[in-house]
């Protein structure tokens, strides 16, 4: 029995794809660690008026890195393992003419109606104007990353990661602290940061042979347009139940129930985080078994599967028992908080069975069927919301967990359709 155990754990341990979502997730948490202290430091030196302008241009941020490319890089990683580096590269050429076309009309809308989106988003024209580039120059360092992931490359890809947030939160502290340019400095650190990383990205896609002068097909622009823009709305859903469920709750109680919420949300998005990590290197895997040897390889990836749903599930009871024991001793504040830890963590559960059974509509190219799910889901979800929070905001957090185990079973059922691995 101890010897079968033992084998067992042997097993998973010298698994490669085990071993490469380990080391993701160790980068991951070491960058968003590194991350998060910055945010402390910078709270001794920033006021709260200053941090509401920074999280406004962020917001911004993260609205706008969705669509300065129309989630065309993700064609990359569907055909890695179907075509030659040759092809690879027209298709990065076709992600950076798509980058720059979004770019110049995000500008020129910018430029006409500046003082409309100041009022909107609270930012004013230079900085919308710097939001877009950031955003725009990041795609380089996105899609060598995402080759360094493809590749499995792990250490490159950690030690890139590594370097981008070190040198980010040295200029940050230098700037803020040092020159005293406030919550700015901190954009202006992520412009050099950014501007640093485009031209050590471009000379790396060039060196790897995935940046060249050529000219990508009709054909390519298509299929490119047709598999990414339907993304779009799916790349914003998490942002939106999210930022929904908060504002809802602040609606209908006080501000205090939605710190309490987004204290365990913070811990259960530690599960999303493990299962975003280890996704990385297993949708490698599974795009590299279907290109290969689809039936061949089901057998192996059916194992997989099992696996890392049984792995998951163990974080997430191990997550619930530690924070049960924690809370009342560390967070005697937040004590209250502990209600919502169950649902939100198998919300963030059934969110990483959704992960494992999303790469085949990637690969399979049914992303336009992955937005209809998605979007009907998150309506439902803003609806749910809406009708129940007025009783308590536990049930918002009951709502995420539905509407995350409905998500999951959706995407669950139709890539049976698609491949049938369980």
């Amino acid at each position: 029995m101890v010897m079968s155990m033992w084998n067992k754990v042997t097993e998973i341990l010298h698994n490669k794809n085990f071993r490469n979502g380990s080391l993701f997730t160790f980068f991951m948490f070491l960058n968003r660690g590194l991350n998060f202290l910055l945010l402390i430091v910078l709270s001794w030196y920033i006021s709260p008026d200053s941090y509401g302008k920074l999280n406004l241009f962020y917001t911004d941020i993260s609205i706008i890195s969705v669509l300065i490319c129309l989630c065309t890089d993700g064609i990359i990683g569907v055909n890695f393992f179907r075509v030659k580096k040759r092809i690879i590269s027209q298709y990065v050429i076709v992600v950076l003419v798509c980058t720059l076309t979004i770019s110049i009309l995000l500008s020129l809308i910018s430029f006409f109606f500046h003082d409309y989106f100041s009022n909107l988003a609270g930012i004013e024209y230079r900085l919308q104007l710097l939001c877009i580039y950031i955003c725009a120059s990041n795609v380089i360092y996105r899609i060598l990353t995402n080759l360094y992931r493809l590749e499995e490359k792990v250490l490159s890809y950690g030690t890139i990661t590594i370097l981008f947030t070190i040198l980010n939160i040295g200029i940050s502290l230098l700037l803020v602290i040092e020159l005293k340019y406030d919550w700015l400095g901190r954009v202006y650190a992520n412009v050099l940061t950014i501007s640093v990383f485009f031209i050590v990205g471009v000379c790396l896609l060039i060196r790897k042979g995935y940046l060249r002068i050529t000219i990508p097909s009709k054909a390519q622009y298509k299929e490119s347009l047709i598999y990414g823009v339907p993304l779009i709305p799916h790349c914003m859903n998490g942002f939106l139940r999210q930022g929904v469920d908060r504002y809802i709750i602040n609606g209908f109680f006080t501000t205090t129930q939605v710190g309490l919420f987004s204290f365990s949300t913070n811990f259960s998005f530690l599960i999303y985080s493990i299962g975003s990590a280890f996704n990385q290197s297993n949708s490698v895997y599974i795009f590299k078994c279907l290109s290969v040897d689809p039936e061949g390889s089901k057998k192996k990836i059916r194992k997989q599967t099992f696996m890392m749903i049984v792995f998951f599930a163990v974080i997430t009871i191990l997550l619930n028992i530690i924070c049960l024991i924690i809370f009342p001793i560390v967070f005697p504040k937040y004590n209250d908080a502990i209600v919502f830890l169950f649902p939100l963590s198998m919300g963030a559960f059934f969110q990483c069975i959704y992960l494992q059974f999303c790469n085949y509509l990637f690969y399979y190219r049914k992303t336009k069927e992955l937005m209809y799910m998605t979007f009907s889901v998150s309506i439902i979800h803003i609806a749910l919301s809406l009708w129940l929070t007025q009783y308590s905001a536990v049930l918002t957090a009951y709502v995420s967990m539905i509407s995350s185990a409905i998500e999951a079973f959706l995407v669950f059922l139709y890539s049976r359709r698609l491949y049938k691995v369980i």
